[in-house]
């Protein structure tokens, strides 16, 4: 059955997936986004690109959909109105640089913003961020989706940035972010589709995965019932630290 699939990683290296995708998988249950952010950079220690990009956006959308589903009635549609065309524009332009520009460089970058908004977002602000909401919109849909499209993942520190303004309440931030990140799955699957990533060993790691991924969600969710607000907020932020410094000494 993963005959293909050991012929790029043998079975140390896939327990290792294993246990990346459940621990991925778990916070991303947990605070609606960051599964993506915290696997790929781990995953690419074992496995090449091209098996990881199709792999975690396949993962992520199954995961999306299902809190999606779940928790619709509380997404705030408002707000994320103002995400798609900047997110639909991101996913073009990501496509476009996928095959063509080296990562290497904008990893780095990448690290490094995560690492200030998460320090940002443990200093005390005040209320009344509608308007800076607005103008962020354009850059948190635009940025989000291009990196997502061009790394396989990693979007959700761009529209928690986005999300945050709206001073959402963690259940329909959790909510709000998963419709976000579905949609944006969708689009990115049909453009690696599209670029023959989906072969026989991708198919195999999903096979494996899918399960891993499913009890993940399960351990996730129990414990985001017994999170109170601030505690959520804080693994909001260490997630995002420890992601980033993974991204900027890779």
């Amino acid at each position: 059955m993963i005959d293909a699939l050991l012929a790029i990683a043998g079975w140390p290296q896939l327990a290792f997936c294993v246990l990346v995708v459940f621990g991925a998988y778990t916070l991303r249950a947990v605070a609606g986004f960051g599964a993506g952010v915290m696997a790929i950079p781990l995953l690419l220690l074992v496995l090449p690109l091209r098996a990881v990009i199709p792999v975690i956006t396949t993962l992520g959308l199954a995961a999306s959909l299902s809190q999606s589903v779940r928790e619709f009635r509380h997404v705030d549609w408002r707000g994320l109105r103002r995400l798609v065309l900047p997110t639909l524009a991101g996913v073009g332009a990501g496509l476009w640089l996928f095959s063509s520009v080296h990562p290497h460089v904008l990893l780095k970058a990448f690290g490094a913003f995560i690492i200030g908004y998460a320090l940002w977002s443990f200093t005390p602000r005040r209320a009344g961020t509608a308007a800076p909401a607005r103008l962020l919109a354009p850059a948190a849909g635009g940025l989000g989706a291009l990196v997502a499209t061009v790394f396989g993942g990693m979007a959700g520190p761009f529209y928690v940035v986005y999300l945050n303004a709206l001073g959402l309440d963690k259940t329909r931030f959790r909510a709000s972010v998963s419709v976000v990140l579905f949609g944006l799955g969708v689009l990115r699957a049909a453009g690696y589709g599209g670029l023959g990533l989906y072969d026989r060993e991708v198919l195999e790691l999903l096979a494996l995965m899918f399960p891993v991924m499913g009890l993940a969600m399960l351990a996730g969710n129990h414990l985001h019932r017994r999170l109170d607000e601030r505690t959520f907020k804080r693994i909001v932020a260490t997630l995002l630290i420890g992601s980033g410094l993974l991204l900027l000494f890779k």
